[in-house]
């Protein structure tokens, strides 16, 4: 591989981490996380962690290291940015190892950072958020949604449901009075050797995949991990249980919905995530698209190690 760093994204459920664990024995390598939920302390079954996390922070999945997961508490924020100046770090000690940096995961904007660098957003305006956060309260997140929609509707589409992100991208226009779009186009290439492979598999077996796996992780306890979080102190409307699946269990434990309600939504959010990843990695620089052909992961590693 010539030393280069390998990036493995797609949509969630095609089988990223499986496929980079698997290359890493091949050629050496280590993983670095780039997942936005699996930073969180605490939530392993909603977020689909693999492995053991050892003493030192550093999970293991089949005897290869991830890092950046289980790095932050689920109160506290994290940013591209931040991604961006530990994956670097990381990268960095990676190499020091003579290991090859494999970073893995599907959120593009972290991916985005990492690769070429991202423009300086404001740092959050507690008083705006604030704001924001009561609009949504009062009126409902469609009302911040269709606000946001009207300055940045490139931004609104791609983090329908995403609270957390649509607060964020509309607090930029209010900040700075250029849209979040505007401001991630501006690419900053970097120097750096990297292939970039976006995995991808038919999309009515993603969907029935998708479909499967949050069923599971309802009957395996994602509830329970919800309510040791709860119990634990923190608020139901921390920043690591606004994500897909655990706002719905949220809503769930407040008697808003069913069990069966709570699936269905799981689900079909989930799916709707998948859509918006597949369009965004698609329309990524420097790309090499692979699919997976009935679920043959092997071949997947097969085809990134002729390259």
């Amino acid at each position: 591989m010539n030393n280069q760093k390998i990036i493995i994204s797609g949509p969630t459920a095609v089988g990223k981490t499986y496929i980079a664990v698997e290359l890493c024995k091949q050629i050496n390598g280590s993983i670095i996380s780039a997942d936005s939920r699996q930073v969180y302390k605490y939530l392993d079954i909603g977020t689909n962690k693999d492995g053991k996390l050892g003493k030192d922070n550093v999970r293991k999945i089949d005897n290869i290291s991830q890092y950046l997961t289980d790095i932050i508490e689920p109160n506290q924020k994290y940013s591209a940015k931040n991604f961006e100046q530990d994956a670097e770090k990381y990268e960095k000690i990676i190499l020091q190892e003579n290991k090859i940096p494999v970073i893995v995961g599907g959120t593009g904007l972290y991916i985005k950072s990492f690769l070429y660098g991202l423009d300086d957003l404001p740092d959050a305006d507690e008083t705006i958020r604030f704001s924001i956060q009561k609009d949504i309260d009062n009126n409902g997140l469609d009302y911040v949604y269709d606000e946001l929609s009207r300055v940045d509707i490139c931004s609104a589409q791609k983090n329908k449901g995403n609270t957390q992100r649509i607060i964020r991208a509309l607090e930029v226009y209010k900040l700075t009075g250029k849209t979040m779009t505007e401001l991630l186009n501006k690419k900053i290439v970097k120097n750096k050797n990297f292939k970039h492979f976006v995995i991808l598999k038919d999309r009515e077996q993603l969907y029935s995949d998708i479909n499967t796996r949050c069923a599971k992780m309802i009957t395996s306890g994602m509830i329970e991990e919800v309510e040791k979080v709860l119990n634990m102190g923190y608020d139901k409307n921390c920043y690591a249980l606004t994500g897909v699946g655990y706002k719905h269990i949220v809503k769930y434990l407040d008697n808003k919905i069913t069990k069966q309600e709570l699936i269905e939504q799981f689900s079909k959010d989930t799916r709707q995530y998948a859509k918006r990843q597949i369009t965004w990695f698609k329309n990524q620089m420097d790309i090499e698209l692979i699919d997976i052909i009935g679920g043959n992961y092997k071949s997947a590693v097969e085809m990134i190690l002729r390259y």
